[in-house]
C-alpha cells in the first residue's frame, strides 16, 4: 500500500455511478478514452496513476451505476498490465454492498437496515438481479484497500483513506483501523450536528505541514481543506462536481468537472466542513 513516488498521482473522489464525469476527469487529465471504453495512455499521461478514492458505487441510476462498474472493472486489468496504473480505495458503500450480498451474518436484517438497503445502497437490487455484473462487483471488491501511502521525503506524504479518521487509525493493519478509514462516525444518526462538532479530532489533529490526509466521503460543495486535512467528495451525484487531488513529486494540486445531468442528480442537506 505504499505507493511508488516516481509517478504521478490523479486521486478522484466520490464518484457514486457518475460515469460520464469520470471519463471527462480522466480525459481532462490527458488520459485518452476508446470508443470502447478502454482508457488508453497518451503522452501526455504516461507517468500518471489513478487512484479512486471510494464510493464508486450507489446513488446513481441502475443504468450508470453498471456501467460504473464495468468500466472499472476492464480498466483495472487492463491499465494493471505493465505496472500498476489503476489503483482502488474501500469506501463504505462497497463494504456494505458487499455485506448485502454475501449474506453476512453480522448484517442484522431489520425494517431499517432493509429501508436504508432501498435507499442508500441501490447497487444491491441492481447485482441481486444481474449475475455477471456482481461477479465483476466481487472481483473489484478484493482489489480494494482500505488506504495509500505516498512518501516523497522526510517533509511530503501523503495518506489516502475513503473516510476521515484520527491519526492513531491510519495506516494502522487492524480491523478496527480499516473500519475507521472506510467509514466515520454516522452522520444518518446524528442529522443536526454540525461536521466539525461530530469530527471535532479533523480539527484538533490538524497541523499546518505537508503531511497531507486525503478523503472523501463527506460530499461538500467544494474541495474543503484545513491544513493538511483535505475532503475531495465534492457532491458529484448532488449535481455539483467530480474532483481529483493531484500528486506529482512534492507538489500538490486539484482540478474538477461539473456533473454533466446525464441522470437525476439527488437530494442532500447541506453540512459543511471546516464551517469557519
Amino acid at each position: 500500500m505504499l505507493l511508488p513516488t516516481q509517478y504521478e498521482y490523479i486521486i478522484i473522489g466520490d464518484v457514486h455511478g457518475c460515469i460520464d464525469e469520470l471519463k471527462s476527469l480522466l480525459i481532462k487529465q490527458g488520459f485518452l478514452i476508446t470508443k470502447d471504453d478502454f482508457i488508453e495512455i497518451s503522452k501526455e499521461s504516461e507517468d500518471k496513476s489513478i487512484i479512486l478514492l471510494g464510493d464508486f458505487i450507489d446513488k446513481g441510476s441502475d443504468e450508470k451505476l453498471t456501467q460504473t462498474i464495468e468500466f472499472i472493472h476492464k480498466n483495472y486489468y487492463h491499465l494493471n498490465q505493465e505496472r500498476q496504473r489503476f489503483y482502488l480505495i474501500e469506501g463504505n458503500h462497497e463494504n456494505m454492498v458487499y455485506r448485502y450480498i454475501s449474506n453476512d451474518t453480522s448484517l442484522v436484517i431489520t425494517p431499517k437496515t432493509i429501508k436504508n438497503k432501498e435507499k442508500y445502497y441501490n447497487t444491491v437490487a441492481l447485482l441481486e438481479k444481474n449475475a455477471s455484473l456482481k461477479k465483476l462487483f466481487l472481483e473489484l471488491y478484493e482489489l480494494c484497500q482500505p488506504y495509500f501511502y505516498y512518501l516523497y521525503d522526510e517533509n511530503f506524504t501523503v495518506t489516502l483513506t475513503h473516510a476521515p479518521c484520527e491519526e492513531q487509525y491510519l495506516r494502522v493493519d487492524s480491523l478496527e483501523a480499516k473500519k475507521k478509514m472506510i467509514k466515520s462516525i454516522s452522520r444518518s444518526k446524528n442529522p443536526k450536528m454540525p461536521l466539525d462538532e461530530l469530527m471535532p479530532y479533523l480539527i484538533e489533529e490538524a497541523q499546518d505541514n505537508q503531511h497531507y490526509h486525503i478523503f472523501g466521503h463527506l460530499s461538500q460543495a467544494n474541495i474543503r481543506q484545513y491544513k493538511n486535512k483535505i475532503c475531495i467528495d465534492t457532491s458529484a451525484i448532488y449535481g455539483v462536481e467530480l474532483s481529483c487531488a493531484i500528486v506529482k513529486n512534492e507538489q500538490l494540486s486539484f482540478d474538477t468537472v461539473p456533473f454533466e445531468h446525464k441522470q437525476k442528480q439527488g437530494k442532500q442537506n447541506d453540512n459543511k466542513l471546516f464551517n469557519f
